[in-house]
């Protein structure tokens, strides 16, 4: 019991409890075919059981870890799946490698959270922020192959040593971030703010948090340069995956996300009717207003999800400071800088995730409000739990 009540215990009994409640649901409501894992565990069991999130872009990382880099792939980091692939040798499964190496990065990250969030807002706070991360509908990812657990334990411990003054520590964390995630370079403006110097012989704390993460990219192009004789693989990789960079930078893709949301909106006010003759199937007329009312909800969830992280940015930058508010708008100035085509903010809700300072300020607004945040928990849980089940039956969920 003692081990629950610690940030990373707690954490990790409410991942493991949705881990395994998704596992039995997939036997309870067997699978499609469509959702047979290509990667697998050691038998059945655990196939169920460290497969139940193995959708999506684990397929991805967990290829990359099997056989290396291709084009299309090059959009994924190179350090997530460098270690997966590592454990694997040692755990003889990449698929258990990484969902056990993204629990445990996570486990950690609760841990450097509620060791932020207490230093900043206080104890009450610090343990709801790791409550809304637990609970967060796409935290099921934290039990995936999904390099999400890995950068936010990342970020978030490089953050922690920023905050208690070694510069050292926090860039070789940042470069590490970056290595895993681009969005590891928010950490670096970050950072600055807290290693400021007061005189001028403090300047050279800068260096480290400057030019580590700096390395971290250059590691990543290096090892695309290896691996596909192309050091900006990573960004040319974008065109497989309908992305482009916007020349107005963030600007353009919050553009593109307000006009593609509003483009097809009318599609959820003219969904067809699902009363008729038993046996008769949608219409190709019916099926195509469906898929345009699925991509107007996918649209507007994810802009609705833009608007509450601006917002709590600006909740962070009152509430817990400016280094907060600047790691938290760098993170969504690279979420929106390269859009997509049919969906300019996709996986936007997954991004807001891993932008920990939103999730601590989130948490200072429910600090005095029992109603509030009981609702708030509850909520989150229960779209958690639908979310879940959902994407392990391979429905893109974010």
């Amino acid at each position: 019991m003692r081990v629950l009540r610690h940030p990373a215990g707690t954490f990790v009994a409410i991942r493991v409890a949705y881990l395994v409640g998704t596992a039995l649901s997939l036997l309870w409501v067997l699978p499609s075919t469509s959702v047979v894992l290509p990667h697998g565990a050691y038998d059945p069991v655990t196939d169920y059981l460290f497969g139940a999130f193995a959708q999506w872009d684990s397929d991805w990382y967990l290829d990359i870890a099997d056989d290396g880099y291709r084009e299309e792939s090059a959009a994924f980091f190179p350090l997530y799946p460098g270690v997966v692939r590592a454990l694997g040798l040692v755990l003889g499964s990449h698929l258990v490698a990484g969902v056990l190496l993204s629990l445990a990065a996570a486990g950690a990250a609760a841990w450097a959270l509620h060791a932020i969030a207490r230093h900043a807002a206080g104890e009450a706070v610090a343990r709801d922020s790791v409550l809304v991360l637990a609970l967060y509908p796409t935290a099921f990812v934290f039990t995936s192959a999904y390099s999400e657990g890995v950068f936010l334990a990342l970020a978030t411990t490089s953050f922690l040593a920023g905050l208690r003054g070694r510069p050292w520590l926090a860039g070789l964390l940042a470069g590490l971030a970056v290595a895993t995630r681009l969005a590891g370079l928010a950490l670096v403006p970050a950072l600055v703010v807290l290693f400021w110097p007061r005189a001028r012989g403090q300047i050279a704390q800068l260096a480290p948090v400057v030019l580590l993460p700096l390395m971290g990219l250059a590691s990543v192009a290096l090892v695309f340069d290896r691996a596909l004789g192309d050091s900006l693989a990573f960004s040319h990789a974008q065109r497989f995956w309908d992305r482009a960079a916007s020349p107005l930078g963030p600007l353009g893709g919050i553009y593109e996300g307000v006009r593609e949301t509003v483009r097809n909106v009318d599609g959820l006010g003219s969904l067809p009717g699902r009363v008729r003759a038993p046996g008769v199937p949608y219409s190709v007329t019916d099926t195509l207003e469906l898929q345009q009312a699925q991509l107007a909800l996918f649209n507007l969830v994810d802009l609705l999800a833009l608007a509450l992280a601006i917002a709590l940015t600006v909740v962070a930058y009152r509430r817990l400071g400016l280094s907060f508010a600047l790691f938290s708008a760098s993170a969504l100035v690279i979420a929106t800088s390269a859009p997509g085509a049919a969906i300019p903010l996709q996986s936007m809700v997954r991004f807001v995730m891993v932008d920990f300072p939103v999730l601590i300020a989130g948490a200072t607004l429910l600090a005095g409000r029992p109603a509030l945040r009981t609702g708030t928990l509850v909520t989150l849980g229960a779209v958690g739990a639908v979310a879940g089940a959902a994407f392990a039956r391979k429905h893109w969920v974010a």
